[in-house]
């Protein structure tokens, strides 16, 4: 099958200076994205906390007007580059392409096979990569190692105001060897029938309830994650259970239900848990501060 673009030369050059003056001034192409500047600052944190690799760039020109070079690919790290003139970080590499293109749809079908969007890698991706690290947690299903993240950090943040890594960067809490219990217990207490306790703020919750006790946390949402007491619609787990699968299925809508929410309602099904008593309503308004977590 005849390609409509073909390579005509590659070469890995060192980058200095004069590299991203030159590449900067070749002309992009029409299908060249315009400049996103949080783009570029990304790039540019990377750059300046050691963490770049070996840049991409790739040039074509149109068979119909050879010698005419647009630039394709590496539009953003090239502009990166040039802002950091003078203390652009030594010892950086590019790998540099140049194609020959049949017609201007063949730029546009060269275009798209740089970046490609089904390639991109998810958050749930680089969650992995941190867990694949840590061989405590080699066990736990990925999805719930990320969950037992997202849950913490969310806590860490809204209940603990304690600062933590945002992001991709959250991932990285995997390493704290304290978080460990809790993340492999997630991932032996969710199912794919539990879905209705994995929202945000439910995992929270069930981090502070874990991190006050964990044998009593074990308890509570193991009833919870098996529905309750059948036998008792007021018993705190039965109730939760019920408001949260009935949210999930689309069977109860509430108005603006956030993260703070689900936090509260678990946490006062909790305490009434621990102290023994009934609920026959579920709470889930938050005032001035969340309900205490009570041990």
């Amino acid at each position: 099958m005849e390609s409509a673009f073909h390579l005509v030369d590659v070469k890995v050059q060192d980058l200095t200076p004069a590299i991203v003056k030159e590449y900067r001034g070749i002309p992009g192409s029409a299908t060249e994205r315009e400049i996103n500047e949080a783009h570029v600052k990304k790039l540019r944190e990377r750059a300046e906390g050691g963490r770049s690799v070996v840049y991409h760039w790739a040039t074509a020109e149109v068979k119909d007007k050879p010698g005419q070079l647009i630039r394709i690919n590496g539009q953003h790290s090239s502009e990166m580059l040039s802002q950091l003139d003078g203390t652009m970080p030594s010892n950086l590499k590019v790998v540099r392409e140049h194609y020959l293109c049949q017609d201007r749809d063949a730029v546009a079908l060269l275009f798209q096979q740089f970046d490609a969007r089904f390639s991109t890698r998810s958050t749930a991706d680089i969650a992995g990569v941190y867990q694949g690290i840590q061989s405590a947690l080699k066990d736990v299903p990925k999805p719930y190692a990320k969950l037992a993240i997202d849950g913490f950090t969310w806590f860490a943040r809204y209940v603990g105001k304690t600062p933590v890594p945002i992001g991709d960067e959250a991932y990285g809490l995997m390493a704290r060897e304290e978080l460990h219990p809790f993340i492999i217990w997630l991932g032996q207490t969710l199912t794919s029938k539990t879905r209705e306790l994995q929202p945000r703020g439910v995992i929270g919750a069930m981090y502070g309830t874990f991190e006050a006790s964990s044998s009593k946390a074990r308890e509570f949402w193991e009833q919870v994650s098996r529905g309750g007491d059948p036998d008792d619609e007021d018993c705190p787990a039965t109730r939760i259970d019920k408001w949260l699968r009935e949210i999930y299925e689309g069977r109860l809508e509430i108005d603006k239900l956030g993260a703070g929410n689900y936090f509260q309602a678990c946490i006062n099904a909790w305490n009434a848990h621990i102290d023994g008593k009934s609920l026959s309503t579920v709470r889930y308004e938050v005032k001035k501060n969340f309900a205490p977590i009570r041990d």
